[in-house]
């Protein structure tokens, strides 16, 4: 599993202090919120993408990064809720190794 993580890690796209200028708007019950996209990542033969509020939405934490799952045809983009608690463990789990490596690599330059 670990061999495969990291064969995933090596296509991740993580946008971590940079302007976000890729950014994709959220229909939410109490309305609308614009998110930067920071990574974008395959695991397990699907995809998903990390997104940052780019301001904090009511009821939710500062730098709350929600995680879905995503289709793309062409220009269309689709995102996917993650229903299922074992998978939406296991994407957190992988972006959380992202933020690691990515710590891990920026400490060692």
């Amino acid at each position: 599993m670990k061999e495969q993580n990291h064969q995933e890690s090596q296509k991740a796209s993580l946008h971590l202090g940079e302007e976000m200028e890729d950014t994709i708007t959220l229909q939410l019950d109490d309305g609308e919120i614009e998110c930067g996209i920071i990574a974008s990542f395959p695991l397990e033969g699907k995809d998903y993408v990390a997104l940052l509020p780019l301001q904090t939405p009511e009821g939710f934490a500062e730098e709350e990064v929600f995680l879905y799952a995503y289709t793309r045809d062409g220009d269309d983009f689709e995102l996917i809720d993650i229903l299922d608690d074992e998978e939406f463990d296991k994407v957190a789990d992988f972006f959380d190794e992202l933020l690691d490596d990515a710590a891990f690599n920026e400490q060692s330059l």
